[in-house]
């Protein structure tokens, strides 16, 4: 059995709660959540997530036997995964990967650690995914893209064959990238169609989409 502690405790870490249910029900894996850790989570300590306890904020780590325990970064947003998972590695915080049995993972495709990917994703020949990435269900990634860091598909996105992605990258629901570079920070909306590379820290909307300034980085 493997014993796991989640960081975040918002509505993807209770969908990410389903996948690892999902993992139990229907294969020989066992994964135990033990609870959840979270900025401000020391106010909510005791409460329970679908039975599940909040443990408390990131400090409660400092006090974890990381050799017999996991985590599992299981916060949607970029710019918070990150700084949650920087924070919990000082600590000596280990990370797990969750993909749900569904998932086509190509044997020649390669993933970096702490990946989470959801329901009927699949990842084609050669691409390779960085550390602490993100799929919601139905993502396609196509032969030869390169993905960095702590990147975030929502449902439905489409990636072509040889598209470059940089990190901390947030792509929207049912977007689709062809062949073309994404830099780093950037966030695309739904339902985009990107055809024509996109700067670092850029928001591209629209069909074809259009460029846009970004006032603070929400995602």
């Amino acid at each position: 059995m493997k014993k796991i502690i989640m960081l975040g405790g918002g509505g993807f870490a209770r969908e990410v709660l389903d996948t690892i249910d999902v993992i139990n029900t229907h294969t020989e894996d066992s994964i135990a959540p033990i609870g959840f850790v979270y900025d401000g989570g020391s106010k909510d300590a005791g409460n329970l997530i679908h039975g599940i306890p909040v443990l408390g904020d990131l400090s409660y780590l400092q006090n974890v036997d990381f050799n017999e325990v996991r985590l599992v970064a299981a916060i949607g947003r970029p710019v918070w995964r990150r700084k949650m998972v920087e924070e919990a590695k000082k600590m000596g915080g280990k990370f797990m990967s969750v993909i749900h049995p569904t998932v086509t993972l190509s044997k020649w495709a390669k993933m970096g650690e702490g990946a989470i990917m959801q329901r009927f994703c699949i990842v084609m020949p050669d691409a390779v995914i960085g550390d602490f990435f993100i799929s919601n269900g139905f993502v396609g990634i196509g032969h030869d893209a390169v993905i960095g860091d702590y990147v975030h598909m929502n449902p439905h996105v489409v990636i072509s064959g040889g598209t470059e992605i940089g990190n901390d990258v947030f792509i929207g629901l049912r977007a689709t990238v062809l062949t073309c570079r994404i830099g780093d920070g950037a966030v695309i909306g739904a339902c985009a169609l990107i055809t024509k590379d996109v700067p670092p820290n850029m928001m591209a909307k629209g069909m074809p989409a259009k460029f846009y300034e970004m006032d603070e980085k929400k995602y």
